[in-house]
């Protein structure tokens, strides 16, 4: 089972649905863009059979019920039926891409280009979160668009999405703080294309603008480490260990950004398995076993 880097939007800011284009607003108990680490949870609505023993018609809240439940195959044939329903309905579509590729997920192999059932699925995810794309500039259709094209090894189409998403999420009030999750996933992108400058510098646009993206300073670390940089990878990583991450100017953005258990959670590649490219994650595994472990100490004592 493979979960991969780029499911930040798949498990973190995937299912939950968007104004339609009638202008309804389907209402959950919380928006997807509220909480980057927590899916909706989509309230069943009860629906009134016209026969005692009938089976009502497939919503988008049962839908999003069935996939908060982890029932993927349910959720999968509701949103089949509604894009059948209504072929023009974008957040069906998200909908549909989003679980195909997660069930493609669960059957491939990190850094391995998937076969069978799995690449059937994830190739099943790419036509159907192009369709919704088509139907809206949605940030994060397009960012889930590329985790698609990324579990498919197709870097440069995921580059092309990724790329698409930031420039979304950047001119919409609404996603601006969904930026760094794009701006990740295409540094990344990066990385598996060879070029590691670009990746570096859309790593440190991203802490620019969003310096309390503690994940960032990991990152940067492995994209330093890998240009031959190991002081540089040595002070992005100590940046995890301070009691709070300051921006250029020395001010302090969120206060304990930093610290002793940032050190222990990035200590090790657990921490970004499953979230970063396979290329990325060697990087990072590779400056970790370079630490000198007086350094490792010196980080750890910053916050005391």
């Amino acid at each position: 089972m493979l979960t991969h880097f780029w499911l930040l939007a798949v498990g973190a800011a995937a299912l939950a649905p968007r104004q339609d284009r009638r202008g309804a607003v389907h209402q959950f108990s919380h928006d997807r863009r509220g909480a980057l680490h927590q899916f909706s949870v989509a309230a069943a609505t009860a629906a009134i059979a016209p026969r005692a023993y009938a089976k009502p018609p497939p919503t988008l809240q049962g839908a999003y019920a069935s996939f908060n439940a982890g029932q993927y195959d349910e959720a999968l044939t509701a949103f089949e039926a509604l894009t059948a329903a209504d072929d023009n309905d974008a957040t069906a579509w998200e909908g549909k891409g989003t679980v195909e590729l997660i069930l493609g997920s669960q059957k491939a192999t990190l850094g391995v280009e998937p076969t069978g059932t799995a690449k059937e699925l994830c190739e099943r995810s790419v036509a159907s979160l192009q369709r919704s794309a088509s139907l809206s500039d949605d940030a994060l259709t397009l960012n889930n668009l590329g985790n698609a094209q990324a579990v498919l090894l197709r870097w440069s189409d995921a580059a092309e999405s990724y790329q698409k998403s930031l420039d979304a999420a950047l001119a919409s009030k609404r996603d601006r703080g969904l930026a760094s999750i794009p701006a990740s996933n295409r540094a990344q992108v990066a990385i598996e294309l060879g070029d590691l400058k670009d990746a570096a510098r859309r790593t440190e646009n991203l802490l620019r603008r969003d310096p309390n993206f503690v994940d960032g300073r990991a990152l940067l670390a492995a994209i330093r480490y890998k240009l031959g940089d190991a002081n540089g990878a040595e002070e992005s990583y100590a940046q995890l260990c301070v009691p709070g991450v300051k921006s250029q100017r020395g001010a302090v953005f969120t206060d304990g950004i930093g610290g002793s258990d940032w050190c222990a959670l990035y200590a090790s590649t657990d921490v970004v398995k499953g979230r970063w490219t396979p290329t990325t994650i060697q990087a990072y595994e590779a400056f970790l076993k370079s630490r000198d472990p007086r350094a490792r100490v010196a980080a750890n004592t910053r916050d005391l």
